[in-house]
């Protein structure tokens, strides 16, 4: 009896394994998916936030390249500056967002959750954009099972860019790939100092945005013993001594493709017409620095190696103006300013006559302190700031500017005091521009 009620208990157990394995089975395939969907919304989040990441960038650039950043808030134009500073921003942003090919998330470009956000004054010398994006309709599996066929992942990022121009006490800007070049405190145009205590003045930017001037070696001879800083010449000269430099590899150096290559001569000329990373131990904004001239060289003429380092970076064929024929030299109309950004076109390179935002023919420019000691051979001296200009030709000697003198338009000033206050200096980018822009978000 015992026996059969057994039997009869395993025949009515048979089947329970295959329907525990249906039910396994089912689990199992459930969490593959809800595992796919999460790797899916973990990757396009990332994806998201590189592609927030690159919009801020590109939105603070444009702040920075508005001149904005230089205006303190009691000059007339600061409300139509800062309209046009908020504008090129979102036109950067739209750029980004629509460049085919890039900042795909599942093969879609992001797009804005709302407009770009902007803070100029909590931080005073930095100016903020925040960017925030979402994902295109993402694909999903095991959220089905809810009705729910897609779904989106958010990122945002904030980016800078830091203009101690206007601050009494400032975080110091350290640059690389400045210029052998420094230039006096003086506007050739007004006779003002360009920075006054960390002030830009009101005048040296109305002056000196879109207008070119010439600058002109304070040093004839070789060997460079300037007499005294370097100052302006009449209204639209302005002059400089050339800064010793000692990189005799350059093995850092970034040089503009030209026939013949930029990259031979002296330390100096390859300064001047490379990116030179490894430039002389220059000062950073707000802080002095141990400065020599370059007592072997006599950097003018058209035969000079300013001339001809300058020449090999801008790819122009020689001395005078653009031709259009053998100089390939990027050109400027400032014309648009101030309402809206100068137009760079570029002449050569795959953006061949179209319009760009960056160019070889941008260059930083140190200001020199008048008030620093002023050795015949070099000395202790301060930068009081940056120009950042556009070399528009080296001249010929045609006109009123000696030849071999370098002809530029003022894009922006970056202005800093004496009076820093202990941090380490802000480096942004690759730190060839005198407004520092960076991520302040975490990636």
């Amino acid at each position: 009896m015992q026996k059969k009620l057994l039997s009869r208990q395993r025949l009515d157990e048979r089947g329970q394994t295959i329907v525990l394995v249906a039910i396994s089975l089912v689990s199992l395939l459930a969490m593959a998916a809800l595992a796919i969907d999460i790797v899916t919304l973990y990757v396009a989040r990332s994806e998201v936030q590189r592609a927030a990441d690159a919009a801020a960038l590109a939105a603070a650039k444009g702040i920075a390249d508005s001149g904005f950043t230089t205006l303190p808030s009691t000059d007339s134009n600061y409300p139509t500056a800062q309209v046009l500073a908020q504008t090129m921003a979102v036109k950067a942003v739209n750029a980004i967002l629509t460049s085919s090919g890039i900042n795909l998330i599942n093969g879609q470009l992001p797009v804005l959750v709302a407009a770009p956000s902007f803070d100029f004054t909590t931080h005073p010398g930095s100016y903020q954009v925040t960017v925030s994006l979402k994902s295109a309709s993402l694909p999903t599996f095991f959220s089905k099972i809810w009705a729910q066929s897609s779904a989106f992942v958010t990122a945002s990022a904030t980016a800078e860019a830091y203009n101690p121009s206007n601050l009494q006490t400032i975080t110091p800007i350290s640059l690389r790939s400045v210029k052998p070049w420094l230039v006096g405190n003086k506007d050739p145009r007004t006779g003002n100092a360009f920075v006054t205590n960390g002030v830009v003045e009101s005048n040296a930017i109305q002056n000196l945005f879109s207008a070119t001037i010439d600058l002109v070696s304070e040093c004839t001879t070789a060997p460079c013993n300037p007499a005294a800083p370097p100052t302006s010449i009449g209204t639209s000269q302005l002059q400089y001594v050339p800064v010793l430099v000692s990189n005799p590899s350059n093995s850092s150096n970034i040089c503009p493709a030209s026939n013949p290559p930029c990259g031979g001569g002296t330390p100096y000329e390859n300064s001047v017409e490379c990116a030179d990373t490894t430039i002389y131990a220059g000062p950073h904004c707000g802080l002095a620095a141990d400065i020599s001239w370059d007592n072997n060289t006599n950097p003018s003429g058209v035969a000079g190696p300013t001339a001809a380092g300058g020449e090999c970076l801008i790819h122009a064929a020689g001395p005078g103006p653009y031709d259009g024929l053998n100089n390939l030299q990027d050109r400027l109309d400032p014309t648009p300013w101030p309402n809206n950004p100068m137009k760079i076109t570029a002449d050569s390179g795959p953006f061949n006559t179209q319009l760009v935002t960056t160019s070889s023919s941008i260059v930083t420019i140190p200001i020199l302190d008048n008030a620093s000691v002023f050795p015949a051979t070099g000395g202790t001296v301060s930068v009081v700031g940056y120009l950042q200009a556009f070399i528009n030709q080296i001249d010929s000697g045609t006109g009123l500017a000696p030849a071999g003198s370098i002809n530029i338009t003022v894009l922006n000033i970056a202005g800093c005091s004496a009076t820093n206050n202990g941090a380490p200096p802000v480096v942004g980018g690759a730190g060839t521009s005198p407004i520092p822009v960076r991520l302040i978000t975490p990636p």
